[in-house]
């Protein structure tokens, strides 16, 4: 194996600090900083040992992606796929992303379905069902695991009231305290403007009589 190219670039907050990308055999293998340059030695035409190589990645590239994803999940819960796009942005490979993910996963320190049945549960009684789906499935929610939760935290034996009633009246009393008096057309306006949020139109209606 041997260093084809080194590329500096600029990382950080503002970019203000120096990395460098390291090519190996034209491919770009990980990110290193000046002085980790400087202990394994490399320059450009170096031939790299698979010992060498073996021990970059363990020591330094893993260890550290390890920590990102840690410092990443310090202040907010993510999922796979969000964990996935952060650490891409921070200029790591897809094999060590991947290491990286199982290994948090081992130690549950990121659960996608922890991570839906939160959202879930502190969204339900203010955002429709289908707008709580369809955020999630953007966030990489896997579809299978997604219905399961749906499904428990929709059981209606399981909650004083359906949740999605609950919700659709919260969305009514945010725009008016008192709905009787609403002429024809304002109820027509209102209730377009539920549907369009995910609302389910039997329980808008049934929530407007």
């Amino acid at each position: 194996m041997i260093v084809t190219d080194i590329v500096e670039i600029k990382v950080g907050r503002a970019n203000k600090k120096t990395a460098y990308e390291i090519y190996i055999d034209y491919d770009y293998e990980f990110l290193l900083y000046k002085q980790d340059i400087k202990v394994y030695q490399l320059e450009i035409a170096t031939e790299i040992t698979s010992e060498l190589y073996d021990r970059i990645i363990e020591d330094t590239v893993f260890r550290r992606a390890k920590q990102k994803a840690m410092a990443i999940l310090k202040y907010m819960d993510r999922t796979e796929k969000e964990l996935y796009s952060k650490l891409k942005e921070a200029h790591y490979t897809d094999n060590i992303i991947v290491r990286t993910i199982e290994y948090l996963k081992e130690y549950r320190y990121i659960d996608d379905e922890r991570y839906a049945s939160n959202y879930i549960r502190f969204r339900k009684n203010t955002l429709s069902s289908f707008s709580i789906k369809t955020k999630l499935m953007r966030k990489g929610i896997n579809k299978d695991i997604l219905e399961k939760i749906i499904a428990i935290e929709y059981d209606i034996e399981m909650n004083d009231a359906d949740p999605e009633i609950v919700a659709i009246n919260k969305a009514i009393s945010k725009k008016y305290r008192d709905i009787t008096d609403l002429n024809y057309e304002d109820k027509q306006k209102l209730i377009a403007s539920l549907y369009r949020k995910g609302f389910d139109l039997d329980k808008i209606n049934r929530c407007l009589k």
